[in-house]
């Protein structure tokens, strides 16, 4: 099992795990996405992925999940 950490808002991947999220199409260059008191969640990352999730998109009007690969999981790819 993978272990889940938590990084820092300061910490340099936050800013562009937040980006990468909005250039889904799904959300259409919105970071959060609010939707009923609802926005997308911070719930954690892994060694490769950012895990975020979303309890009602207003898209979908459903919980989305949006794993986004890290940038070390890629530099590790190709080494």
């Amino acid at each position: 099992m993978k272990t889940l950490e938590y990084i820092d808002t300061n910490d340099a991947e936050w800013d562009g795990m937040w980006s990468q999220l909005a250039s889904y199409d799904l959300n259409d260059g919105d970071q959060l996405c609010i939707n009923q008191g609802q926005s997308w969640e911070y719930m954690g990352s892994t060694e490769d992925h950012h895990h975020l999730r979303h309890a009602n998109h207003p898209r979908t009007e459903q919980a989305e999940y949006i794993y986004i690969e890290r940038c070390r999981a890629s530099i590790s790819w190709a080494s």
